[in-house]
């Protein structure tokens, strides 16, 4: 067997050649456990610091390793990110490292182009012909090379950013379903600046949410909910309160103090109703600027308008807003729910003025935009490469799905850790545009419906087993993370990174010269030892926290707010045929979908509906009695742009004519814990755009239910009788 020693010595093999000869690198049969691993003691356990991938958050975890072997991930008590926590996604990652369906080896296509037949082949031969297609795409028209993946952090982005310039293809795209493209659209109009903040739960005294679902999964649910802990219990004489508005009962709604039901699509105007009340009240800091919001039309939005628009109680409205004003510092927060409207910048811009009035930009308790590109100051311009890309690529995405159907490009190399043919409405044809790429190289640990499209697939380690480093979007205070392998790759795989490196070298010239380093684990290390970092203590401690939190940039438009421009959303569909709103949100579980070939993901019940492996829909009570529906009923949720079957679940905290769906389930392919779980929603989505970011609007259509016969029943962990017993339960 490998010592630990001589894995981390081939983890960071440098030359082609070890990519080459790599057949030989891991065991090929099962041999008795006579040589223990490096540092083996019959019962006790080593401890390594890392980082997890399981979602975009970044927290920084521990991995136990015992007798050679991942035995439990827990969240690093040294992270800024998530202090020790962790949440069920991170937890699971051991069923990703050890899922008997994982990708060990090299995959050529053995079928038709789609049909997802492949056979093994050595790392030699796909080398080889990763290496040819690329001489000639080179030769021939280098900007006809396209890279799709997610969106990159650390030098793993820098060296796919380096190695497609270096190539002279400018066609990189990045694609993120949840890409946060409306927030950074109405953080750049109200406070001048086109950032992510960094929102001070822990210090705030008075939290709006509006469809803010920071708890589930926001940007960061490990670390806003350890920051909603402390604001809730970490101050001896002070209970923050918390307020959420929004179509559905969610988990993070279930945990406010009020729930204020409105409709989808209408929290921009909520906000203004609540600011209406402030300046009218003279309740605002902002007390200069409030006469010329007021002029500019604030003064229409009263309580009772907003009430009509929204169906909240005016009256709540009304003390909401005093409450806030009197209960400072306060801090206002909009969700994906919102964001995902046709109009969802002005949702967003709305919220965000709310902070404004409060006073509680760059304070304590409130909204700040931190220095995030000051510990890479000596980068230059590549600094931002290393930072998370917020946005969610979906104008790019669509241009590039234009472009191929055109014939623009002649090799694409796509990574696995994406799946656009799952999470893209069907109306785009993304999957007939990819197909018509002549060849399609994949990096990726398993089939999915994307990689599935491929002529080669290439094996890659998940993140427990590759070097790699992280910054995390928010709540990281400057902090870097080291990802560090816990366990020996399995069979066969290489990190992609490495592979590009190597083919770089191969290559040679301006690509070559582009990635001078042997491995993106010397990559790594060369940066960070340059910037006087002590890697031993780093990769130790999982990363480096500098303790304090980085210096803030001013907003510059707050001092000086503007009205946000009104604009209604719109829903598609003929409200006759199609009558109630559709609302998709993303799973607590299966995320955008990644998560749903894990069966212990697969096995968590859903906070609210409490169900478990299949699709369903909740609607109130009242608008299934319109319909001649009861809970558990086998229904067709049909859209304007497709029909999926689900089970019926009565949610008493809805909006009525809203249809609520949560998002993951409906894979075609992705193993056995995936496949035939339900319909993919999805596929009633349009392609609709958010109207100033350009962003992916899943809020934005109609549907009507039929009931329909299905087989089996919808597994649930508790009796709805019993779930939902109090008749007045709002």
């Amino acid at each position: 067997m490998l010592d630990r020693r001589e894995f981390l010595k081939i983890s960071g093999a440098t030359a082609f050649a070890a990519l080459f000869g790599g057949c030989e690198r891991m065991p090929q049969k099962l041999i008795p456990f006579v040589i223990p691993p490096e540092h083996y003691v019959l019962g006790e356990s080593l401890w390594y610091a890392s980082a997890c991938r399981q979602c975009p958050a970044g927290c920084g975890i521990v991995v136990r390793n015992s007798a050679g072997r991942a035995k439990k991930i827990e969240g690093n008590p040294l992270h800024p990110v998530n202090r020790g926590k962790l949440c069920a996604r991170g937890h699971a990652g051991l069923q990703a490292l050890y899922h008997p369906e994982r990708l060990g080896r090299p995959l050529r296509l053995d079928g038709p182009r789609g049909s997802g037949k492949f056979k093994e082949i050595p790392w030699e031969e796909a080398l080889n012909l990763l290496l040819s297609g690329l001489k000639k795409v080179r030769a021939e028209a280098p900007s006809s090379l396209l890279m799709l993946t997610d969106p990159m952090r650390g030098h793993r982005n820098l060296v796919a950013a380096r190695f497609m310039k270096g190539f002279g293809s400018p066609n990189r795209v990045a694609w993120d379903p949840f890409g946060q493209d409306a927030q950074l659209a109405a953080n750049e109009a109200v406070y001048g600046v086109r950032d992510l903040p960094e929102a001070d739960l822990a210090g705030t005294r008075y939290l709006l949410s509006f469809s803010g679902d920071f708890l589930e999964t926001g940007i960061s649910p490990v670390h806003y909910g350890y920051a909603y802990g402390r604001m809730r219990q970490a101050r001896p004489t002070v209970r923050g309160k918390f307020v959420h508005l929004g179509p559905r009962l969610s988990m993070t709604a279930a945990n406010a103090d009020v729930f204020l039901p409105i409709a989808l699509g209408t929290e921009g105007f909520a906000a203004l109703g609540i600011a209406h009340v402030l300046v009218k009240e003279k309740l605002t800091r902002a007390a200069g600027n409030a006469s010329a919001l007021w002029e500019a039309g604030l003064k229409e939005y009263t309580p009772e308008e907003v009430g009509k628009r929204t169906g909240a109680v005016p009256e709540d409205l009304v003390e909401v807003a005093r409450e806030f004003a009197s209960n400072q510092p306060g801090l206002a927060l909009a969700g994906d729910g919102a964001a995902s409207c046709t109009n969802g910048v002005f949702h967003l811009s709305c919220v965000a003025l709310l902070n404004v009035l409060a006073g509680n930009v760059g304070k304590t308790g409130g909204i700040s935009f931190p220095d995030r590109l000051a510990p890479f100051s000596g980068r230059g311009a590549e600094a931002g490469l290393l930072l998370p890309p917020p946005g969610s690529g979906y104008e790019d995405v669509r241009d590039a799905i234009g472009k191929m159907g055109k014939g623009a490009f002649r090799l694409a190399i796509f990574s696995g850790d994406t799946n656009p043919a799952f999470t893209l409405a069907p109306s785009l044809s993304f999957r007939e545009a990819f197909l018509s790429v002549p060849m399609i190289v994949s990096f990726a640990p398993f089939l999915d419906e994307t990689s599935s499209l491929s002529d080669l697939v290439l094996p890659t380690p998940t993140y427990l087993e590759e070097w790699w480093d992280d910054i995390a979007p928010v709540g990281h205070g400057g902090a870097v993370t080291f990802g560090q392998p816990v366990v020996p790759p399995y069979r066969d795989t290489r990190p992609m990174p490495d592979v590009l490196i190597a083919a770089a070298r191969e290559l040679g010239g301006p690509v070559a010269s582009a990635l001078p380093w042997g491995s993106s684990r010397e990559c790594i290390e060369k940066t960070y030892a340059g910037m006087g970092i002590r890697l031993e203590e780093a990769h130790r401690d999982g990363g480096v926290f500098p303790g304090k939190e980085a210096a803030s940039r001013p907003a510059p438009k707050a001092g000086k707010p503007s009205l946000p421009q009104v604009s209604e959303a719109s829903f598609e569909g003929d409200p006759a045929r199609f009558p109630l709103l559709l609302h998709v949100y993303p799973s607590i579980s299966l995320y955008d979908g990644r998560g749903a070939n894990l069966s212990w993901l697969q096995e968590l019940p859903d906070p609210i509906a409490t169900a478990v492996w299949r699709n369903w829909v909740e609607v109130n009570p009242a608008t299934a009695a319109k319909f001649g529906l009861s809970d558990g009923d086998g229904v067709t949720v049909s859209s304007p742009y497709g029909s999926i079957t689900a089970f019926l679940v009565l949610h008493p905290a809805i909006a009525e004519g809203v249809a609520a769906m949560p998002l993951g389930q409906g894979h075609t392919r992705y193993g056995r814990n995936a496949v035939n779980r339900g319909d993919n929603p999805y596929r009633l989505l349009p392609s609709a755009s958010e109207g100033a970011s350009r962003a992916p609007a899943r809020q934005s259509t109609r549907v009507s239910l039929a009931r329909t016969k299905l087989s089996g029943a919808l597994v649930r962990t508790v009796s709805t009788e019993g779930q939902w017993l109090y008749e007045n339960i709002l």
